[in-house]
């Protein structure tokens, strides 16, 4: 994301903020992301959020989608400076308050999101992410969720350190990466008039009540199984690298034990002992292990999603039975 850069060079603020209770979006700015999402399906595309915190609670009254991917490079910035300028000159809110990503099935857990987040908190303490499914989006169920970093892993990504032992000194686990912001989407009472009256002059084409009880999810479920075991082999993977690494690490802790005992032997003999403090000295070489923390997040995240899918199934399954029961007799 070319914001980037700009944000890296605000000023961080000071001052204590109000922690986030929750997001309410405006329909029409979620409109908005949904069909920039659905417009390039199958691409990664972003955008950014505008609103206001108001008391704990960050109101997204306005969005805007990014350049594409092709077209980002020097003339993003000025893009993003000549639409700030304008929303401004329209009396339309300008503040930045985020920004939004599009996922495929769930997939959205990266580097690149992690470090764009950081850099969005760093300079505005109260900003989110908005995470669009377009393809789970199906069928009366809307994917859409909104994320932050937790302090913790915002304190530990200031150090740069990614290696176990850092892990464990910020006592920071799998679920302390991400923490999920409330949200609700809010519509002026116009819109809310207009679509009942909708609904009122032909019920059966704006009813969803049905197909909420859907049965063929399948395809779905079976993608995200598979996504899920490709993480599991990931993590395999980045254990069995880790176990190496630990494996060197105690081959070079031996190695500087060894010179150590001989050459304090040497010294005690009268000997003379050859300069081998560079060995000596040598860091342990530890892994990072950031990609590792990644992957089993997702894989806690498609675990969860797995079963929240395998519930509304069960429950929709017993609905079904139940209608059909009372429409036999």
């Amino acid at each position: 994301f070319s914001l980037l850069a700009r944000l890296l060079m605000m000023p961080a603020r000071d001052g204590k903020t109000m922690p986030l209770k929750g997001v309410q979006i405006d329909g029409l700015a979620l409109l908005k992301i949904i069909k920039h999402c659905e417009e390039n399906k199958g691409e990664s595309v972003s955008g950014q959020l505008l609103g206001l915190n108001v008391r704990g609670k960050l109101e997204v009254t306005n969005s805007f989608p990014g350049l594409p991917s092709d077209e980002k490079g020097q003339d993003h910035e000025a893009f993003l400076d000549t639409m700030m300028k304008l929303l401004k000159q329209v009396n339309v809110d300008n503040n930045s308050v985020g920004w939004y990503q599009s996922a495929f099935i769930g997939e959205w857990i990266d580097h690149d999101v992690i470090r764009t987040q950081y850099s969005f908190q760093s300079a505005i303490p109260e900003s989110v992410v908005l995470v669009y499914d377009p393809y789970t989006t199906t069928k009366g169920n809307l994917a859409v969720k909104t994320y932050r970093l937790s302090q913790k892993f915002m304190k530990f990504y200031r150090t740069k350190d990614f290696s176990h032992v850092n892990f464990a000194r910020h006592k920071i686990d799998t679920s302390d990466i991400f923490d999920e912001i409330p949200m609700k989407v809010h519509n002026s009472h116009l819109i809310h008039g207009f679509l009942y009256e909708l609904q009122e002059q032909d019920k059966d084409e704006f009813s969803c009540e049905f197909d909420r009880l859907d049965l063929t999810g399948d395809m779905l479920f079976k993608r995200n199984l598979d996504i899920m075991s490709t993480c599991i082999d990931n993590l395999m993977q980045d254990q069995n690298k880790f176990s190496y690494n630990l494996r060197q690490v105690a081959r070079l802790k031996q190695q500087q034990q060894a010179l150590k005992i001989k050459r304090e032997a040497k010294l005690a003999a009268g000997e003379t002992a050859e300069d081998e403090t560079i060995l000596l000295k040598k860091p342990m070489p530890h892994l990072p292990r950031l990609d590792a923390y990644l992957t089993a997040h997702k894989i806690t995240h498609y675990s969860k999603k797995l079963k929240t899918m395998i519930g509304q199934s069960v429950t929709k399954m017993f609905e079904v039975d139940a209608l059909s029961r009372e429409m036999c007799t």
